[in-house]
């Protein structure tokens, strides 16, 4: 089975710009993929389509759901997106609720949710900060918490948009150990070789709109033209 499939997908922005060209892509279930190319190539733009936040023509199936208006819901049930700038995940007052408030599944109770929450909280080292405005810690910290709250809904496929952002060496390193260590599909777009090596499976190359190259990390990271894409 694969976790995500992708055919024919097509995007245009309202300025016209055509940022997805026909995208076809499968991504095998636990695979963690590492989705490179050059700024403008459509990485961003293909897991916002993914997510549900674009919608252009083409097949989408997620989890063994195929795309529509009316499956969303169950879609978002099953994913987590890591925006690259990580403010945007903050919306409420304080870390815990903000953390709360992506956890979905209507069976927890309100305390459930609570106990969950702060738990992911205290797996990042954020646990003293629950009170506090998520926008009142350093860049690392926001990154960390915002992790914690896609973190704390279980997703079976994880999306990453340039998850290493702003971070140090240090904090990069256990970035990475952390995603080794969840049990789910994971996608990450990236420029950094570092965590191509440390994390990926495979790799898929996107070049205007369209993913050319599909190869098992090993193979991509013996290509000339895959290792020019990263830093």
């Amino acid at each position: 089975m694969n976790a995500l499939v992708v055919k024919s997908l097509v995007y245009r922005y309202p300025s016209g710009r055509e940022a997805l060209r026909g995208v076809d892509l499968e991504i095998p279930l636990g695979s963690r993929t590492a989705l490179v190319g050059k700024n403008g190539s459509g990485k961003t733009t293909l897991l916002f389509h993914v997510n549900g936040l674009l919608d252009g023509d083409g097949h989408i199936e997620v989890m063994g759901i195929t795309r529509s208006s009316g499956a969303m819901a169950a879609i978002r049930d099953k994913t987590g997106f890591l925006f690259g700038q990580h403010e945007y995940h903050f919306i409420m007052t304080d870390l815990l609720r903000d953390v709360m408030l992506g956890i979905t599944d209507e069976s927890l109770t309100l305390r459930e949710k609570r106990d969950r929450a702060l738990e992911w909280l205290a797996y990042f080292g954020l646990e003293r900060y629950a009170n506090q405005s998520p926008l009142e810690l350093s860049g690392g910290e926001m990154k960390r918490a915002a992790l914690a709250g896609v973190l704390a809904k279980k997703p079976e496929l994880l999306m990453l948009d340039e998850p290493l952002g702003g971070l140090d060496r240090v904090s990069a390193e256990e970035l990475v150990n952390i995603l080794k260590s969840i049990p789910a599909t994971i996608i990450i777009a990236t420029h950094r070789l570092f965590l191509v090596k440390a994390l990926a499976t495979h790799v898929a190359v996107m070049h205007e709109g369209r993913v050319i190259l599909f190869l098992p990390v090993k193979e991509a990271l013996n290509c000339k033209e895959v290792r020019q894409l990263l830093f």
